[in-house]
């Protein structure tokens, strides 16, 4: 959970802070480490919510693209209340979803949302199992890369290799981000071997509600900038480890012939 009530205001967690939950009312702490992004807990790992799951740096970025208003919205309905991810000016509810989810819960949170609902997914984790072609192209053939196609335009075919089997028979729109510019809309199969869909731009995505683009651009070239530089120091550490075992095999080598000499 990323704001809570402190002093009658949604906030951001900051250092050795205590707020209030906004779905249960229940009080609340911050956590500020340096791993994890900042946020908010309940005491003794209890959750109020049954949906909670642990969120990342990915959450946080399309949460606060749509801004604090819209993010993690508190809706009561049958007796029930939960948390929605992002509800939109238009009261669209974007459930963000990074990790695997069982088909029942698709389920439940399609039932309790409504129509008007979508499912943006983290699709980073199977990007290298999830490959798309031209629709009408020449016969598909596996490959090692995640897409093919340089023209984004019109419908695309897409193979899923150990495809995510829970979202076989979701009934809302679905959308994953593959961590690029774009994002692929799944217009069928979705969750089994092979399906079609479309790219669509994540500036209009944003845009069509309401979102900052801005916003978002900003924190997505900060993230890759970030990302390459992790890559880049552990280039440097597999490097500085392969020398080392370099120079170990050579100054093995360097003992067994002094040795021999010596007979």
């Amino acid at each position: 959970m990323f704001w809570a009530i402190v002093n009658n205001e949604k906030v951001r967690p900051q250092p050795n802070t205590f707020g209030t939950c906004p779905t249960c009312g229940g009080k609340v702490h911050s956590k500020c480490g340096e791993i994890n992004d900042w946020h908010w807990a309940h005491y003794k790992g209890q959750n109020c919510d049954p949906w909670y799951e642990p969120e990342s740096d990915w959450h946080l970025d399309w949460k606060m693209t749509f801004g604090k208003e819209c993010a993690e919205q508190v809706i009561r309905k049958n007796n029930e209340i939960h948390r929605a991810d992002v509800l939109t000016k238009e009261n669209v509810v974007i459930e963000l979803q990074n990790s695997p989810i069982r088909k029942g819960i698709i389920s439940e949170r399609e039932e309790f949302y409504g129509q008007r609902m979508l499912w943006l997914i983290n699709g980073g984790h199977f990007k290298n199992n999830f490959q798309i072609f031209e629709l009408d192209g020449p016969h598909h053939r596996w490959s090692s890369e995640h897409n093919q196609i340089k023209n984004k335009i019109g419908r695309k075919a897409f193979q899923w290799n150990h495809a995510r089997r829970s979202w076989a028979e979701v009934n809302r729109h679905v959308f994953i981000d593959f961590g690029t510019d774009t994002l692929f809309w799944v217009r069928s199969g979705m969750g089994t071997k092979t399906g079609i869909g479309l790219f669509i731009s994540k500036k209009d995505f944003i845009l069509k509600y309401d979102g900052d683009y801005e916003y978002y651009q900003e924190q997505f070239e900060l993230r890759q900038k970030k990302e390459e530089q992790r890559l880049l120091e552990n280039k440097k550490k597999e490097d500085a480890e392969k020398s080392k075992r370099i120079q170990q095999g050579h100054m093995r080598l360097v003992r067994r012939y002094r040795k021999r000499k010596r007979w």
